[in-house]
């Protein structure tokens, strides 16, 4: 992989512990150090460029790590996700209350569900496995998230549920959070094909136009749920 691109401060190639911090490009936070992996400063290989570390630590990373990662921002996903539900804003038939809900809820909510997968490719690529492991990541998170909004909403915001309703979010909250979610993990996947196969710093950029198909998605189940329970359907 070749990217002509420099990260970091000047003067990283002469490094010769490979201890100088590099930086993405989205600001001045270092993402961590060229000399932590153990097997890159024994080799005394310099890095130069970003194509030049994803390729070494790539090659460095066992797997058994990278599954441990993975396993881990799956299980993340569900406190994340009782954030979100937490912030969700009980539907009022009000133009903000409609937007909350509508606009607002969906991306607030993808967001939180996607928040481990999204550090993982954009600050830490090679610890993905694999490429189809990202949309799967997602998916399990809007599931795990859909549990737990449920049982909020079942136990919490809705006093004395009735069958039907218990019935209806056990059969759509599953299912709308999963595919939104799959949606995302689609352009995180993208995002992290095009930094493995140009050797560029990832970039949400690239995949945003699922992110957003996600968002859309989610915000357009729920418009259809409050004009369902507008006109007393549900």
């Amino acid at each position: 992989m070749a990217d002509e691109r420099k990260l970091g401060a000047p003067g990283i190639e002469g490094e010769p512990a490979l201890g100088a911090s590099y930086q993405d490009t989205y600001g001045a936070r270092p993402i961590g150090q060229a000399g932590d992996e153990p097997a890159l400063a024994r080799s005394g290989a310099s890095v130069g460029s970003f194509a030049d570390l994803l390729e070494q630590r790539s090659a460095a990373v066992r797997p058994a790590v990278q599954w441990i990662a993975v396993v881990g921002v799956v299980l993340l996903a569900g406190p994340f996700g009782i954030l979100g539900a937490l912030s969700a804003v009980t539907a009022q038939f009000t133009l903000f209350g409609v937007l909350a809900v509508v606009f607002l809820g969906p991306a607030v909510e993808e967001i939180t569900k996607a928040i481990g997968p999204v550090v993982l490719v954009e600050r830490y690529p090679w610890l993905v496995p694999a490429s189809w492991v990202i949309p799967v990541m997602t998916v399990a998170g809007g599931l795990g998230f859909a549990v737990i909004e449920n049982w909020i909403y079942l136990n919490v915001y809705i006093p004395d549920p009735t069958p039907e309703i218990i019935r209806w979010r056990w059969i759509f909250g599953p299912l709308v959070h999963g595919v939104s979610s799959l949606l995302v993990g689609i352009g995180l996947r993208a995002s992290w094909l095009h930094s493995t196969r140009t050797g560029s710093v990832p970039s949400l950029r690239v995949g945003q136009g699922w992110v957003v198909a996600g968002i859309t998605f989610h915000g357009a189940y729920n418009l259809a749920a409050l004009i369902l329970e507008a006109t007393d359907v549900i």
